[in-house]
C-alpha cells in the first residue's frame, strides 16, 4: 500500500517537471502573444464591467452604446399594476418607499399604463433620456363607480360656503334668495339663516355671506354699507368696516376687498378678522390706474401674491414684497390660486385653461417661474367653473351637470376622469377628500379616494 502511494507521488512530480520544462522551452514570441492576449481580455472585460456599472448598455435596435435612464412612479393608491411597453413591473410602494423606480431603461419613448381593479386607468407617454429619471409623482387613480351617500334634506340647492370638513354648510335657494344653514349635528332640520339675520337686525339685507373661519357660529355679511359680523349665538350684528364693496375674497382669517372711496376710486384693503382692523394696501393702490375697474380679486394668503381681473378681462398679478404689478393675461373669464400658492389657474373666455407658474416647479413636469401651460378640454366653451384639488396638481372642471378631474401635465396623453353627473351644485372638501353635491333637494356626498 505504501509502495503504491510512493510510486503515484513520484509520477505526479515527474509530470509537473515535464510541464514546466515544456513551458520553459515555449518560444518567446508565443509567450508574448499569450501574455498580451490575457491583458487584452482583462482590459475588455474590465472596461465592460466599468461601462455597465456606469449605466451604459448596448441598444440592439440601434446597435449603439447608450447610457440608461429610469422612470419613477408614485400613485395615490397602493398595489397598482404598472405596464411599460407591454412589460409588467411590480408596485414597490409601501412603508419604506412611496413609489416604484424602474431603472435600466434605454433612451427612447415608453408607454406607461397604471391600473388597478375598480379604478379608471392612467396613461402617460414618457421620453426617457440618458442619466435622467422621468417622474410620475401624481398618478391619480379615480374609482370607476362612486356610491353616493345621502347626507340630509336641504331647502337650498346652491352651495355658498362650508366650514371644517363640511360639518356646517351655507346653501341658498336661488329662486327666493334665502340662505339656509345646514349643521351635521342637527341634520334633521335646516336653519333659515336669512331670517335669523333679519331678526337680529331689522331691515338687514344680505348681499354675500360666509363663515368666519375660526368660529362657525359667526358669519361675515356684506351689505350695502360694508362688512358686518353676525353672531348666531348672541343673535347680534356688529359693523366691521364701512364702504361700498365691489368684490372681496377671504383667505384664512383675512378679507381682501375692493371698495370705492368718496372720490369714486377703487381701493384695495385687508381686513383682519381676529383684530377687526382694516388696512389699505398702499403699495398696490398707488399702481391702480384711475381708469381700472377691478371685477374679481384673490390672494395666496397674508402677505402673499394678489391677482385681480378688470372690466377689460385682463388679469394682473401683484407681488407685495417687490410691489411689482404685472399684467399677465388677456381675455380672462375666471382665475384661482392653487392650495400651495405656487400656481394660478386661469379660464380664458374661449374656455381654454391656462396654468401660470408663480414659482418654479420641479415635480412631474419642470417649469420656471413665469412659465405657463395650456389645457384644452372637449367642449371647452361649456366650462362653468374650476376648483383646485388638494395636491395642487389636479383641477375639478365643472360643466352643466357634469364634473371632471384633470391633471396639469403637458406630457401626453392628458388624463381626464369623469367624477360626477346629474347634480345641481357641488363643493369639494379637501379635509376629507369628499365631494358634497345637491340633487332633488338632498345633500349627497361621494368619497374621491377610498
Amino acid at each position: 500500500m505504501l509502495f503504491c502511494t510512493t510510486i503515484k507521488a513520484i509520477g505526479a512530480r515527474n509530470e509537473a517537471i515535464r510541464q514546466v520544462r515544456e513551458f520553459e522551452i515555449m518560444p518567446h514570441r508565443t509567450r508574448l502573444i499569450l501574455f498580451y492576449t490575457f491583458v487584452l481580455i482583462f482590459l475588455i472585460a474590465g472596461t465592460g464591467v466599468l461601462l455597465y456599472s456606469s449605466g451604459w448598455r448596448i441598444d440592439l435596435e440601434t446597435k449603439t452604446i447608450q447610457k440608461i435612464g429610469a422612470i419613477y412612479i408614485k400613485a395615490n393608491v397602493r398595489d397598482v399594476t404598472i405596464k411599460i411597453n407591454d412589460k409588467l413591473y411590480e408596485d414597490e410602494a409601501g412603508i419604506i418607499q412611496s413609489g416604484t423606480l424602474i431603472s435600466n431603461l434605454l433612451p427612447k419613448i415608453y408607454r406607461v399604463e397604471i391600473t388597478k381593479e375598480g379604478y379608471q386607468p392612467y396613461y402617460k407617454t414618457l421620453t426617457v433620456k440618458p442619466s435622467v429619471v422621468e417622474e410620475i409623482l401624481n398618478a391619480q387613480l379615480i374609482p370607476e363607480v362612486f356610491e353616493p351617500t345621502v347626507i340630509a334634506p336641504t331647502k337650498g340647492m346652491q352651495f355658498v360656503d362650508t366650514h371644517q370638513a363640511a360639518n356646517k354648510m351655507i346653501l341658498q335657494d336661488t329662486r327666493t334668495g334665502i340662505y339656509y344653514l345646514y349643521d351635521k349635528a342637527n341634520a334633521s332640520s335646516t336653519t333659515n339663516l336669512t331670517m335669523a339675520v333679519t331678526n337680529a337686525q331689522r331691515g338687514q339685507k344680505i348681499r354675500k355671506i360666509a363663515f368666519v373661519p375660526f368660529k362657525p357660529t359667526q358669519f361675515i355679511i356684506e351689505d350695502s354699507v360694508g362688512f358686518k359680523l353676525f353672531d348666531s349665538e348672541k343673535k347680534s350684528i356688529e359693523s366691521l368696516a364701512k364702504g361700498s364693496v365691489v368684490t372681496w375674497n377671504m383667505k384664512d382669517s383675512t378679507i381682501l376687498s375692493v371698495q370705492t372711496n368718496k372720490e369714486h376710486r377703487q381701493e384695495v384693503s385687508s381686513l383682519n378678522l381676529i383684530f377687526k382692523t382694516q388696512t389699505a394696501l398702499d403699495g398696490l393702490n398707488k399702481q391702480i390706474a384711475t381708469t381700472t375697474y377691478i371685477t374679481a380679486i384673490g390672494t395666496t394668503g397674508s402677505g402673499g401674491a394678489i391677482a385681480f381681473t378688470d372690466v377689460k378681462n385682463g388679469l394682473f398679478l401683484f407681488t407685495p414684497k417687490t410691489e411689482v404689478l404685472t399684467r399677465i393675461a388677456e381675455g380672462v373669464k375666471s382665475f384661482t390660486f392653487s392650495p400651495d400658492g405656487k400656481k394660478l389657474a386661469i379660464v380664458q373666455q374661449n374656455g381654454t385653461i391656462t396654468i401660470q407658474f408663480i414659482e418654479a416647479f420641479n415635480g412631474d413636469i419642470r417649469k420656471k417661474e413665469g412659465d405657463s401651460i395650456s389645457i384644452t378640454l372637449a367642449q371647452k366653451e361649456l366650462i362653468h367653473s374650476i376648483q383646485w384639488y388638494a395636491d395642487s396638481y389636479h383641477l375639478f372642471v365643472e360643466y352643466p351637470n357634469e364634473l371632471f378631474l384633470t391633471e396639469l401635465d403637458d406630457r401626453k396623453p392628458l388624463n381626464v376622469f369623469n367624477v360626477l353627473t346629474g347634480f345641481t351644485d357641488y363643493r369639494y372638501i379637501a379635509e376629507n377628500s369628499s365631494i358634497y353635491f345637491t340633487n332633488e333637494k338632498y345633500i349627497h356626498s361621494i368619497q374621491i379616494e377610498k
